[in-house]
């Protein structure tokens, strides 16, 4: 028995799949078999139940599955608590960031991290905050960040980072333009500018439309707040952005306004897996990240 076993052990039982737990740990799905008997050799139990392409853990595997996990914290944290030495601080960490959120607020971060760890290499994966999480339980990055709400099937962590609130965003001779707010009542019917699928914002704005028996009028979707501003700008259509982004916005060429009644708030946050296997690479992005937010406020 060794660690990377126990390690293959709890990702196929959060994953319930040889296969997607390869993807995952990006090992090769022999190995990660191969391993899983050599525990169930080891301990003379039968971990898993195996019907075809799904996995579902045994009785017995149920009940080792939290105290495997527990083994895996505490080793971690030893290696936290011996003060991260040299050989551990250095790597890959992958992270997902949607297009509206990377510039404002993971620019300042990612500076910070780069110097505090020189020798971690940080990948950035540009997508949206559904495909965050499924990028996540594929093994494609380590941790992301997302707008709130979203689905997740599988334990994750949650650290929330920024709230505020979007604006109507129009050109300067719009009707609407020189009112100090808004409701989405007056705007129902306009062309709107809009997001993609992949963006939680995409569902979530929806479901305030349906509370008022309406649909988005959307004309043209884009991932890139730049974009949809000059789409704005030509009067091809209404925008909702965060407060955040209105800010950088030109203030000769567009005109942005409080969205209320009702309010819809933008919810930011760092996501990663709170169980199974995590880079140390990962838990320092994660810690450090933390701790430069709570640090700022």
């Amino acid at each position: 028995m060794d660690l990377f076993q126990l390690t293959y052990f709890i990702e196929v039982a959060h994953k319930k799949s040889f296969t997607k737990a390869s993807h995952s740990l990006h090992i090769s799905q022999p190995s990660i078999s191969k391993g899983i008997k050599a525990l169930e050799n080891y301990w003379q139990v039968q971990l898993f139940n195996r019907t075809g392409k799904h996995v579902e853990l045994t009785e017995i595997g149920a009940y080792l599955l939290p105290k495997v996990e527990s083994v895996i914290d505490q080793l971690a944290q030893i290696s936290d608590e011996l003060g991260s030495p040299h050989q551990f601080n250095s790597g890959t960490v992958s992270i997902g960031v949607p297009p509206m959120i990377g510039s404002t607020f993971i620019s300042p971060f990612i500076h910070h991290f780069s110097e505090k760890f020189p020798d971690i290499k940080v990948e950035l994966a540009e997508v949206g905050s559904h495909d965050v999480i499924s990028s996540i339980d594929n093994g494609l990055i380590q941790a992301g960040f997302v707008a709130l709400p979203i689905n997740a099937d599988t334990p994750y962590d949650f650290f929330i980072f920024d709230q505020e609130y979007l604006r109507v965003v129009l050109w300067p001779d719009h009707p609407l333009a020189k009112k100090k707010a808004i409701t989405l009542q007056e705007i129902k019917d306009e062309p709107l500018i809009y997001y993609p699928e992949s963006f939680s914002l995409y569902s979530y704005v929806r479901s305030f439309y349906q509370k008022i028996s309406a649909r988005p009028n959307i004309v043209g979707q884009t991932s890139h707040w730049d974009f949809m501003g000059e789409m704005v700008h030509t009067q091809m259509g209404i925008a909702l952005l965060p407060e955040s982004i209105c800010k950088r916005l030109d203030p000769t060429r567009l005109v942005t306004v409080p969205l209320v009644d009702p309010k819809i708030t933008w919810t930011l946050a760092m996501v990663w897996k709170s169980k199974g296997f995590l880079s140390h690479p990962t838990r320092m992005w994660v810690e450090y990240f933390k701790e430069f937010y709570k640090n700022s406020d």
